[in-house]
């Protein structure tokens, strides 16, 4: 069967390759996450959020991707350039989630952290001159201080993570790091379980933007490695939390 994958996505394949992400196209509707939106085309003066494609990293950490288009559109009096009709302009922004695939058998607490960055404005360049992660770091739901579950902590210490997020804030704004589930279940969607617990992304952005360079690519998969590791180092905890 003839498979039509999005111009954009196959285009981001390509170029995710270039950058050091190994990746490989799932036939649309294959996996559990792509039904956390409507299955809709987003054609028409219609908003929404569909995604566009799915890819299964080959390797490290990161497990698959989701790449997400949403179409808003906005009234004005001004005609000349709109879409549909008097004064109705569509635009659209788009954003990568990152998952993170785990054993069925370990559960994950409420886990929700961003970054907030310094921005030190420059007359012709800007850069981050610091920033923290920000949010509820814990990967479970027991008490403080019983078991060294703070994810935000290892974050802190990997002095090389920081050294790629100084430079990779600058576009992706905000990185954010998540417990995830389904929205929907298995026998609601037909598509394969992915078993993705954790979901990390950034601030949706114009489609160019999309295409992150070396340093960026670096920076998700790091992050992974990170969360990951703290994850297999509280396995027991995780299994009976």
């Amino acid at each position: 069967m003839l498979v039509l994958h999005d111009s954009f996505v196959l285009k981001l394949q390509k170029h995710l390759s270039s950058v050091g992400m190994d990746t490989e196209l799932l036939e649309p509707g294959t996996m559990d996450f792509e039904y956390d939106y409507p299955r809709i085309q987003l054609s028409g003066p219609t908003e929404g959020i569909a995604s566009m494609g799915a890819m299964r990293v080959r390797d490290g950490y990161i497990t698959y991707l989701d790449v997400l288009k949403r179409k808003m559109l906005e009234e004005s009096g001004f005609s000349p350039g709109s879409t549909y009709g008097l004064g109705l302009h569509e635009y659209t922004m788009w954003k990568i989630r990152f998952f993170l695939s785990l054993p069925p058998t370990i559960k994950i607490g409420p886990l929700n952290i961003g970054t907030i960055s310094k921005v030190l404005k420059g007359k012709f360049h800007s850069k981050i001159e610091d920033f923290v992660w920000n949010g509820f770091g814990k990967l479970t739901t027991l008490p403080p201080g019983l078991v060294h579950d703070d994810v935000i902590s290892a974050l802190d210490s990997d002095s090389k993570l920081k050294e790629l997020m100084i430079k990779s804030l600058l576009k992706e704004k905000i990185i954010t790091v998540s417990h995830y589930s389904p929205k929907k279940t298995k026998e609601q969607t037909g598509g394969h379980q992915s078993f993705a617990k954790v979901l990390i992304t950034s601030d949706w952005k114009p489609q160019h933007d999309l295409l992150i360079d070396n340093n960026t690519v670096l920076t998700y998969q790091q992050v992974a490695i990170d969360i990951k590791n703290a994850i297999i180092r509280l396995r027991y905890v995780l299994e009976n939390n």
